[in-house]
């Protein structure tokens, strides 16, 4: 099987770029932050939403805990589970 290494840098701009476009998230709380998606304002509908773009795009289910998560940790979440699957 080969695996598919992700670049997480970029995965977190593109996690950014989705909670800014489907969770009305505004581009300023990530250069202010390195907090978790609940410290930036991000609520369980928001999150619910980001789940389903990051299971359509990367076939990866974001754990149910993703609000204690930052944007990076998530971005390191999410390379690692879609290598595996690539």
């Amino acid at each position: 099987m080969t695996t598919q290494r992700f670049d997480t840098g970029e995965l977190g701009r593109e996690i950014e770029d989705i909670l800014v476009r489907s969770a009305g998230l505004a581009p300023s709380v990530f250069a202010a932050s390195e907090g978790t998606l609940l410290e930036l304002g991000l609520d369980s509908l928001a999150a619910m939403e980001l789940q389903a773009v990051v299971q359509d795009r990367y076939g990866v289910q974001i754990p149910d805990g993703a609000l204690e998560m930052s944007v990076r940790e998530l971005a390191d979440f999410v390379g690692e589970r879609a290598g595996e699957v690539a």
